[in-house]
């Protein structure tokens, strides 16, 4: 097979039809030059210009390789091209792992934010829970992971996306439904605290802030997402979750603030220590300026 160096010094020859102005095009000699063309020839096998004093021409055969080596030389173009886009993370695909309160304002507009600077990457997003994601990540299933108070694992790494204040969800019956703020002490008796193998460090956090309340809170089962999204919340439905939760409730659901004691909830970006991939960096970088963190309060932690 030719040489892509001999195929663009035969273009140049052919649309030139003079190997003086061609050299000047290639920014080299003219002696190499027509030694190129005529080793070029040799390779394929027949002439494919002819020579005089006074002119260069095509012959039948320089005329018919012509069309072939322009299509080569566009191919290989295209190819490092697609190649430099996938190695500076412009084309690919992007597996993101999320947590169940992601997916009403941070996934979306992080996501609007990567495709508009990456459009040509596709991100294919999968809902678990954090418990699942590290092992998620370390075996390739997901590329990046989205949780609130993530597990710190040796060979993750991480960084904060976002802070955002605690909502108490309840039922529109509920007797403090049409407050502007809420206690999170007049929620002892009905705040039922999923299982802390669901997200450790976010079951710590919840603790840590109800004894802040001043009670200890019970434990119960992971219902308050099934409850949400078959639309069985009631009054005696309380959960706890980050304001951006509140851009989608559920009909006959309210979110109020808790006002004492406030809490923060922090998102974070996960991806493996050890992986390079630019389209991971990418996202990383994005995530760290989609939104601004709100001022640090008392977090109980």
């Amino acid at each position: 097979m030719p040489e892509l160096r001999h195929l663009r010094y035969f273009v140049a020859v052919a649309e030139e039809l003079n190997f003086s102005r061609a050299a000047q095009r290639l920014l080299m000699a003219q002696p190499p030059l027509s030694v190129a063309i005529r080793q070029l020839e040799q390779e394929v096998g027949t002439r494919l210009f002819e020579r005089s004093s006074r002119e260069v021409r095509l012959t039948e055969a320089g005329s018919a390789f012509l069309p072939g080596a322009r299509r080569t030389l566009a191919d290989a173009e295209a190819a490092v091209v697609a190649a430099r886009r996938a190695g500076s993370g412009e084309v690919g695909i992007l597996r993101v792992g999320h947590n169940w309160s992601s997916r009403f304002e941070t996934l979306p507009a992080l996501g609007q934010a990567f495709t508009s600077r990456y459009p040509d990457v596709e991100l294919l997003t999968e809902e678990m829970r954090p418990n699942r994601m590290a092992a998620a990540l370390r075996h390739g299933t997901i590329d990046v992971a989205l949780a609130l108070y993530p597990d710190i694992v040796a060979e993750l790494s991480l960084q904060l996306v976002r802070k955002e204040p605690v909502v108490a969800v309840l039922s529109t019956s509920h007797p403090q439904a049409k407050a502007d703020t809420i206690g999170l002490a007049a929620l002892a008796d009905e705040f039922l605290l999923f299982p802390r193998e669901v997200a450790p460090r976010l079951h710590d956090y919840y603790v840590s802030l109800c004894r802040r309340a001043g009670f200890e809170p019970r434990q119960g089962g992971d219902s308050s997402r099934t409850r949400w999204t078959i639309g069985t919340w009631d009054a005696s439905t309380t959960a706890l979750f980050p304001k951006s939760v509140a851009r989608d409730l559920p009909d006959g659901v309210v979110a109020i603030p808790i006002d004492e004691p406030p809490g923060i909830l922090e998102t974070y970006v996960l991806w493996r220590t050890d992986d390079q991939s630019p389209t991971v960096e990418a996202f990383v970088e994005i995530s760290s300026a989609v939104f601004t963190p709100a001022p640090a309060q008392p977090a109980g932690r």
